[in-house]
Parts: C-alpha cells; structure tokens; sequence
C-alpha cells in the first residue's frame, strides 16, 4: 500500500559517543568541510532547483577503508521520509542519481566508487534526522520501528530500557539499520550443545529479523515515486531484505527477544594450527569443538607471526554473573586498546606499502599487544573475562578500530563440515603466504577473522508465512537442507597492498572450486569479491564472469522462480525504472530492464 507518513526527528536513545565522536564513527565525512548550499564556497555545480525545504551541503566524502576519498559531494539531510520521496521526484526531472548513507560503514562501491568526480548525484544523510526508535511491547511480538538512519547500537541501548534485546548484531555500532538490512550484515552466533532459541532471536543475520519495512518506489498511476510498506508476509519484501541498497529503505521494524545476559571470554594461548586442525587430528580446542562448548567463536589471526597465536572470543548464553568475570555496562570493552586514529591509519598504511618486509614484525607486534592485553587479571579491568547484556558484550569494534580493506567470502556447510571447511582453508592460505614469501612478497597483512552463525531460517521469525531474504548470503538452499552454518572469511588487508589483487584472485578461485562438492560459496556484500589480478583499485568487483554470471547463479539455481536472482533484479528495476536509485556498480550487478 501506499503511506502518507511524516517522520519526527526524535533522539530517544542513550549514546556513549558524543556529538563529535558519533561523526568519526560514520567515519565518512570529513570534519569541519560542510558548505551549505548557496555560500558560494561549493566546488562543483549546485543541484539546480533543488527543493528548499530540504538541507542541502556539500561535504568531502571518505569511506570507512579511507581507500575512497571525493574532496566534494553534495548532500542532503531530509527530516522525513516524505522529504525523500521530494527529493527522489527531483532527482529524476533534473537527471541525478542519489545514493544514501547511514555511517557509510561499508567497502564495496554501493555508495560512490573510488574515482567518483561527486557530480550529478546528491548523497541523502539518512544519520541526521531520519533515526527515530520506538519500541513496541504491547502484544506477544515485541519489536522496535527505526528509521533508517538510527544506528544499531542506539537501537541496542533502547531495547534494553525495555528489558529486550538483540541475541548478536554487528561488531561495530555505527552502522545504520537499513544500511545493515540493505547489506545483509551479520555478527557471530551458532548455538552450543543443548542451546535452545529464545523466541524473537535468530542465528541468522539481521535482515532475518525484520517484520516490516518501508521503501521507495515507482507508482506508475502517479508517475512518481512514493512510499510503500511490506510486511514480512509479502512476497515482494523478500528482495528488500537484502537489497545491496539498489532500494532506499526509509524505515525498519525488527522483532526483538528476552535482554539476554552473555558471558564473553577471550583467549591468546592457543595456535591456528589448533583451532584449525584437519577434523581427524583435532583436540577440544578445535573451533568446532570450542563452538559446542561454549557457542559463538570468532577468531583473530595474525599471518607471519612465529606461534601463530590466536585471538580467540566466545560468547555464551549465562544469566548469572560467574564470580571471575568482570561485569560491564558499556559496549566497545575489549577493543579499548585496540585503536587507531585516522592519521596514523594512514601512515602506518603508506609505511606496510612501502616497506612490505615489515609485516612479520608489525603482525607480531599487534598479536603480542592483544596478548599483553588479555593477561590483565585485575577484577575491575580484566578484557579476558567480563559479562553482562548482549548490547554491552557483542558490540566491540568502535569508531577508531585499525581501518582495512576487506576481502571477504562465506561458506555455507553442515554443522559437521565445520572443521573440515576451516582446516582446508588454512592449510591452503599458509601454502600461499609461504610461496609468497619465498619471492621476499607480502601481498597480504592480516589479520584474518572468521566467525560463524546460522542461516536465516522462517522459523525464526515471529510472523506466519515469513519470506525468506532473497539474496541473503545465510539463505537456506531447498536442495541442501543439511548446510545448516555460514563460516565468514574476512580477509582484511592495507589498502593497496603491492600484489594483493593477485593474492586474493588466487584465494576466492580457490574458494569457489575447493568447496564445490560439499557447501556454497556466496560473497559477504557489503565487503570485497570477484577479483582479478589486474583490475583497477586493488581488482575487486572487476571479474565481470563472477559478478554477473557465478555469484547470481547461486541465487538462482534450485531456487524458486518467483523468489531468486532475475526475480529481484525485476522487482528493484520495478521499483525503480529509472535508475535514480543505481550506481555503474549496481547496473552490473542488476542491469536495467530494456
């Protein structure tokens, strides 16, 4: 249906970072250069006729790796969703395209590809005004509404009032709701033995949590774009729940569970050989092994270093406080020590390029400062061992956390594959950093994360006849029943690094032959993927066989034709026929209808 809505701006969460720290946290736009429109300070041409009831300005542009750097872009920060609705009529008689941003937390070009001169296209500001959370707790189905710009840790924080809770989410805060239902963002959380699912959580991602959202579209009667509202029982939301912000979402309902209290410890003893042994050599500090003990695990790794010593987290289900852990009431806990600021990101980047033969010696730096830090024993500071709300545990990688580029790809197996899927990836990875370095070549940094949760699954869902995300990476395969889990692979890297296009071309063609037999290989959208070795900007999303051919296949194939790849690309050129919600990375990805 079509809505005639009007949106408040409304800050009822709590914050713990301040007006000045939420703006490092989008970590997109460069402070101190916002030039409203008509100053006469602009360096490219204003938006002509642009509406006047909507703040326009133009502001330089920085993504989250800092590799994208526009010195200007025009911008807008609509007060409600029916401003945008304005602005996207405007857009289409003047011939721009727009683009939204939440924080902007995100690396693949969805947003503005590196290269971007900032012209014909205006930037809508979703973080300024649009970020309203109510939360509903009349009924047996509690859920919180946002709009699309209200960041997950303040909609963490709101729960909370209202003793709910989201079982995992994101690692990091600032991220906007639609931008992470838009980019199927994910945390960690795979169930130990016996470990049951409390109603309104998921093991899925976020967009499995979602019962209704609204978003623009094209009303043909009208001939001109409007709001309209999908309910999760609505074939036509299932594109939208994973939608590579081909969509614009204006606002989300998600359901939410009990406040559950969770026990996170962290661990530097132990070795990736361990924690990645092959299944038939593994001991109790497997990962998988670990997972059935304590449930959700996620592992840092630090290639190059002399032990191959490990950050290994878990988090478990405990709702009375241990007598040894430390209770926390905060999130970003354990990553206090682990930052850096942008500058000297930066440099430290420019320094890895230039002098590579360093990597060794700053990856062993790193994971011995992460263990110095983790041996604190001290009750009232101990990192190894604290407790408390899955808000205060699961949210750790804050504003200024190291920025990387990433390259990343999920793999979805049955739970028993698991170690299998680990110890094949291992011992193939250390092959290739090893012939590598042999040449006197480190085209990668590290570290590496993995992490593992399972798929989005209707069941979960606090609605009858749940559709599922149709382009979610965590989707359940109707031919493979028994893949059950998703390990995600996050390859992080410095920007740039001299034959990392070459490493990781190798790496995702390994990845994609390697677990052909037994599991899916979908890529982690909102990051890196379809490599070549010589392709622009570090050769991510330059493989025009894997981005428009191999990749939608898998949503295609053993899929049901009125919910799978061609049937979303129809429903967002539906949506949207003329392209004033695209980019060029999205027209491959979903060309134009012709």
């Amino acid at each position: 249906m079509d809505l005639k809505i009007t949106e408040a701006p409304a800050f009822s969460r709590r914050k713990f970072l301040g007006g000045a720290a939420a703006t490092a946290a989008a970590g997109t736009l460069l402070p101190g250069c916002r030039f409203v429109a008509g100053s006469g300070s602009n360096t490219i041409p204003e938006p002509p006729d642009f509406p006047a009831e909507v703040e326009l300005y133009q502001q330089g542009f920085v993504n989250w790796a800092r590799e994208t750097k526009i010195a200007g872009v025009w911008f807008c920060s609509p007060r409600s969703a029916l401003e945008v609705v304005t602005v996207a009529n405007w857009a289409l008689a003047q011939g721009y395209q727009l683009r939204r941003l939440g924080s902007g937390h995100g690396f693949a070009p969805t947003l503005l590809p590196r290269g971007h001169d900032g012209r014909d296209v205006v930037i809508i500001n979703t973080h300024d005004y649009l970020n309203s959370i109510t939360v509903n707790v009349d009924g047996t189905v509690k859920s919180a509404t946002c709009g699309a710009g209200a960041y997950i840790e303040d909609i963490c924080a709101e729960l909370e009032q209202y003793d709910l809770g989201l079982y995992h989410t994101t690692a990091p805060g600032g991220i906007s709701i639609a931008g992470a239902i838009a980019m199927n963002a994910h945390g960690a959380a795979i169930p130990k033995t016996g470990e049951t699912l409390q109603p309104g959580h998921s093991w899925g991602t976020l967009s499995n949590l979602v019962l209704e959202l609204t978003a623009v579209a094209w009303d043909e009667a009208s001939g001109q774009y409007v709001l309209r509202t999908y309910g999760r029982d609505n074939p036509e939301i299932g594109p939208l729940l994973t939608c590579l912000a081909r969509a614009f979402i204006t606002s989300v309902t998600i359901q939410a569970g009990p406040n559950l209290k969770i026990r996170q410890t962290s661990r530097t003893d132990l070795t990736a050989d361990e924690l990645m042994a092959m299944p038939e050599v593994q001991t109790e500090n497997s990962f998988e092994n670990l997972s059935q003990q304590f449930g959700t695990v996620d592992m840092l790794f630090y290639p190059f270093t002399p032990e191959n010593r490990v950050w290994v987290k878990t988090w478990t289900v405990t709702p009375e406080k241990p007598p040894e852990s430390r209770e926390v009431v905060e999130p970003y806990v354990i990553s206090g020590g682990v930052t850096l600021a942008p500058w000297q990101a930066d440099l430290l980047g420019s320094t890895l390029r230039t002098f590579p033969r360093i990597v060794p010696q700053y990856n062993t730096t790193s994971i011995n400062g992460i263990i110095d830090l983790m041996a604190n024993e001290d009750p009232a500071t101990k990192l190894n061992d604290i407790w408390g709300s899955a808000y205060t545990t699961t949210l750790y990688v804050q504003p200024k956390t190291p920025r990387l580029t990433v390259a990343a790809w999920g793999v979805i197996v049955a739970r028993d594959n698991v170690q299998r899927a680990l110890a094949e990836w291992y011992q193939f990875f250390s092959e290739l950093l090893a012939e590598y370095r042999a040449q006197g070549l480190y085209p990668y940094t590290g570290p590496v994360e993995l992490r593992a949760h399972s798929l989005e699954y209707p069941s979960d869902v606090l609605i009858p006849n749940a559709v599922e995300p149709t382009l979610s990476g965590a989707r359940p395969h109707p031919d493979h029943p028994d893949n059950d889990t998703i390990i995600w692979f996050a390859i992080n890297n410095n920007v740039d690094q001299p034959h990392a296009a070459e490493f990781n071309t190798r790496l995702e063609q390994w990845f994609l032959s390697n677990y052909a037999d037994y599991g899916i290989v979908p890529p982690e959208w909102t990051k890196a993927y379809a490599y070549t070795e010589d392709g622009e900007f570090g050769g991510a999303w330059t493989n025009r066989e894997i981005l428009t051919e191999v990749f939608p296949a898998a949503w295609r194939e053993g899929y049901p034709e009125d919910n799978n790849w061609d049937s979303a690309r129809a429903q967002f050129n539906a949506m949207d026929p003329h392209g004033v919600l695209s980019n060029s990375h999205l027209d491959k990805l979903f060309p134009p209808t012709s």
